[in-house]
C-alpha cells in the first residue's frame, strides 16, 4: 500500500522546494559521524530499529525546537522520514514545510530525497527525476548517495527508460560495500538491462564500451547462454579478458548466475500450431511472417528447429500437441482460434509449455505451463483508465458503440476507473451505422437537458429569449471507443456540440497505422494508447516497421499489430519463465512492454500519443499500475509534468471477431 498522500499538499510542497531551495554548493563537508550521546536520540534510534516510525518522530520533535540550527533541521527531516516510513505522510509534509533548508545544501538535498520518494510512491516518476535533476553535493554521506542513485533507478523505471534505470544502478553498484548488497544490485542490472531486446543492447552500447557497456555485454551472454553451463564459461572468460577490470562480482560470473539461467529458457525444437485455411487464415498469415522475421534475424547457432502444423480445426488441437511431443517439441506455439485455448485451458497439466496466440476466460485454475497471449482492446481500455488518473482527472464521460466489442471495452473501462476510486457521470452508446451521433452526444453532454429546459422557458415566458445550450460541468474527460472512421466523424461532432475543450481518450483502434495528416485532421488533440512498433523510429534494426513494411510489401495496415506479435511471440519463448517469477520483469517487445499476471496472460504496457496536426505525437510510456494498490488523487485537474496499428474502420471477417487482434 502506498502512503497517502494529498495531491494539493504534495503540488505546495514542490512549489516550496523550487522556491526555498538552492543549488548544492560544492563546498559541503560531510556530517560528523561521531555518536550522539543524548539519551533521547538514542531512544528514538532504537524506536527506529524495531519500525516503530511514529514514536521515533514524536520524540524527534519533541527533541529539535531545542536545538541549533542545523541540528534541529536535521532533526525534523529524520522525523519527517519516519512519519513517511509510518504512511503518516500529510505529517511528513507539514514537518518538511517547517524546514527552511535554503542555506543548508546538505539538508536540502536530503529533503528534495524524501520528496522525490514521495512522488515515486504516488507514480510521478517525472516529478521525482526533476526533484533528483542536480547532482548530490560534494562530500554527502554515501548512505544518501546510494539513495540518490536508487531513486533515479525507479524513478527511470517507472517512466519506462531502462537504459537509464541501469545506469543509475551501476552507479548504485560502485557505492555498496557488502557483498549480498552487491550481488542482489547486481542480478537487478542484469535484469534490468534483460528487458531490452538484443538488438537494442548491441546498438546502445558506448563507445569504447567501458562499464556499462560491460555490463551489456555480459547480459547478452546470459541471456542467449544462460541455459547451457558448457557453452556460457568460455564466453564468461572471453568476456573477462575484454573488461577485466569491471566491478562484476566473480560470484556473479562463477555461480551466481544459476539464479539467472533458469530464466532464460530456450527451446530447441519448437512446434508453431497456426491455420493455414478457413477465416483464421490471413491472421495466420501475418503472425507467421512476423515469427519468421524474428527467426531468421535471430544467430543461427542458436535456432530451434522450427515446426509448423496446421491448426484449420479445433478438434486437431489436442491430437497436433500429442503429435508435437512425438516428434521432440519442447515448447508450443499457438492455437490460434479460442476454442483450442479452452482445451489448453483446462487441460490440468502440460507436459511441455504452450504460448497460446489468443486470450480466453478463466473458469478454472489454468495449467502452470499455458501462456495467453492476444492484443486485447479490454486492455487498452484499462490502460485508458489509468492514464486518466495520471493526467489527474476524476469523472469521466463514457461513448462507446452498440454490440459486444464495444460492451466489452466499456465493461472493461468502467471497472477499472471505479477501482481506481473514479466516477464514471454517464456512458451512452451510438449505432456503428449511423453518420449523425447528435442524440447520443446530446444525452452523453446533458444538452438534451439544457433543451428540455429552453422549451420550459419559452413556455413559461410566451416569447423568443436568446438561449446558449450548455453542457455539463461534472465530467473532465470523455473516454471515446471507435474504430478510425467513426472516430473521424463523432470527434468533430463533440466540437460541434460544446465539447471542444474537453480532453478525449481513445483506444488505438481509432488511429489507421499510417501517417495521414490530412485525413486524420479531425482528430487532433486525442490521446491513445498505440504499439511502440508503430511509431518508434527503431533506426537499422532488421525487425523494424519500416524494414518489414519494404521486405513484405502486401502488408494491409489493420494487419500490421499482428505482424508485431508474431515477432514478439518468438522472442517471448525465452522469458517466460522469467516473467512468470517476477511480476515486475517486463520484455521490451514491438507491441509493448510485454509482462505476464498471476494467472500467466501476457499484458502490454502501451506507449502513449496525441495526435497533433493530423500527426501522432509521442507522449511516452505511462507507468504500470498494477502492481500495486494506487490510490485516486484529492484534486482532479491538476497540470502534470511533460514526462498497433489498430483495426480500420474496415473490420477484419466476421468470422474473425475471435482473432488476438479484433476481439
Amino acid at each position: 500500500m502506498q502512503p497517502n498522500l494529498s495531491i494539493l499538499s504534495f503540488s505546495l510542497l514542490l512549489l516550496l522546494l523550487l522556491v526555498t531551495g538552492c543549488v548544492p554548493s560544492p563546498d559541503v563537508r560531510e556530517e560528523s559521524s561521531q555518536p550522539d550521546t543524548d539519551p533521547l536520540l538514542e531512544q528514538a534510534a532504537s524506536l527506529e530499529a524495531i519500525g516503530d516510525y511514529i514514536s521515533a518522530a514524536e520524540l524527534l520533535e519533541q527533541i529539535a525546537p531545542g536545538k541549533e540550527s542545523p541540528a534541529r533541521e536535521k532533526l525534523l527531516l529524520r522525523a519527517a522520514e519516519n512519519r513517511f516510513r509510518a504512511a503518516d505522510t500529510e505529517a511528513a509534509i507539514a514537518l518538511l514545510a517547517r524546514i527552511d533548508a535554503s542555506n543548508l545544501p546538505a539538508i536540502d538535498f536530503q529533503k528534495r530525497l524524501l520528496v522525490a520518494e514521495m512522488a515515486i510512491a504516488r507514480n510521478r516518476p517525472e516529478e521525482a527525476l526533476s526533484l533528483l535533476s542536480e547532482a548530490p553535493p560534494a562530500n554527502v554521506r554515501v548512505d544518501l548517495r546510494r539513495r540518490y542513485h536508487k531513486d533515479r533507478a525507479e524513478g527511470f523505471r517507472l517512466s519506462g527508460n531502462l537504459l537509464e534505470s541501469g545506469q543509475e544502478l551501476v552507479e548504485l553498484d560502485l557505492l555498496l560495500e557488502g557483498q549480498p548488497q552487491r550481488l542482489d544490485n547486481q542480478l537487478t542490472i542484469i535484469q534490468t538491462y534483460a528487458v531490452l531486446t538484443d538488438g537494442a543492447l548491441e546498438l546502445l552500447q558506448p563507445s569504447p564500451p567501458g562499464l556499462r557497456g560491460g555490463w551489456m555485454q555480459l547480459t547478452l551472454i546470459i541471456k542467449n547462454q544462460g541455459n547451457d553451463p558448457q557453452a556460457i564459461k568460455p564466453l564468461l572468460s572471453d568476456w573477462r579478458e575484454q573488461f577485466p577490470e569491471h566491478p562484476a562480482l566473480p560470484e556473479l560470473l562463477d555461480g551466481y548466475y544459476q539464479n539467472l539461467k533458469a530464466q532464460y529458457l530456450r527451446p530447441d525444437h519448437l512446434a508453431v500450431m497456426l491455420p493455414e485455411s478457413g477465416p483464421y487464415a490471413k491472421v495466420a498469415a501475418a503472425l507467421r511472417d512476423g515469427m519468421l522475421a524474428a527467426y531468421y534475424e535471430h544467430d543461427p547457432k542458436l535456432r530451434p528447429q522450427l515446426v509448423f502444423y496446421d491448426s484449420s480445426s479445433p478438434d486437431d488441437t489436442w491430437p497436433l500437441y500429442q503429435e508435437a511431443l512425438d516428434t521432440g517439441a519442447d515448447m508450443v506455439v499457438g492455437p490460434l482460434n479460442k476454442q483450442g485455448v479452452s482445451q489448453f485451458a483446462q487441460a490440468g497439466e502440460l507436459e511441455i509449455p504452450v504460448l497460446a496466440l489468443n486470450q480466453v476466460a478463466l473458469e478454472m485454475v489454468p495449467p502452470d505451463d499455458l501462456y495467453q497471449y492476444a492484443l486485447s482492446p479490454e486492455d487498452e481500455a484499462r490502460q485508458v483508465a489509468e492514464r486518466a488518473l495520471i493526467d489527474g482527472f476524476s469523472s469521466a464521460l463514457v461513448l462507446t458503440p452498440t454490440g459486444s466489442w464495444g460492451d466489452r471495452i466499456f465493461t472493461a473501462f468502467r471497472d477499472r476507473w471505479e477501482q481506481l476510486g473514479g466516477n464514471l457521470a454517464e456512458h451512452q452508446r451510438y449505432d456503428t451505422k449511423a453518420n449523425d451521433f447528435s442524440a447520443p452526444i446530446q444525452a452523453l453532454l446533458n444538452l438534451d437537458e439544457s433543451q428540455a429546459r429552453k422549451k420550459d422557458i419559452l413556455r413559461l415566458m410566451g416569447k423568443k429569449v436568446e438561449f446558449q445550450p450548455r453542457r455539463r460541468r461534472d465530467a473532465d474527460f470523455i473516454f471515446l471507443a471507435a474504430k478510425v472512421q467513426k472516430a473521424r466523424e463523432i470527434r468533430p461532432q463533440l466540437q460541434f456540440h460544446h465539447a471542444a475543450g474537453m480532453p478525449i481518450y481513445t483506444t488505438s483502434h481509432a488511429f489507421s497505422g499510417e501517417i495521414s495528416p490530412d485525413k486524420d485532421q479531425d482528430l487532433n488533440g486525442i490521446r491513445f494508447p498505440v504499439m511502440p512498433w508503430l511509431l518508434l523510429d527503431e533506426g537499422d534494426d532488421p525487425l523494424s516497421m519500416r524494414r518489414l513494411s519494404g521486405i513484405f510489401s502486401d502488408i494491409r495496415p489493420r494487419y500490421l499489430p499482428l505482424y508485431a506479435m508474431g515477432i514478439d511471440s518468438y522472442h517471448l519463448l525465452n522469458h517466460l519463465a522469467r516473467l512468470q517469477n517476477n511480476p515486475r520483469e517486463m520484455l521490451e517487445g514491438k507491441s509493448g512492454n510485454l509482462y505476464l499476471d498471476q494467472s500467466n496472460v501476457v499484458h502490454r504496457q502501451l506507449l502513449w500519443a496525441e495526435m497533433k496536426k493530423g500527426i501522432p505525437t509521442v507522449i511516452g510510456f505511462a507507468p504500470r499500475m498494477d502492481l500495486d494498490d494506487y490510490e485516486f488523487p484529492e484534486t482532479a485537474g491538476e497540470e502534470l509534468p511533460v514526462m498497433p496499428a489498430a483495426a480500420t474502420d474496415d473490420p477484419l471477417p466476421d468470422a474473425e471477431r475471435d482473432s488476438p487482434r479484433t476481439e
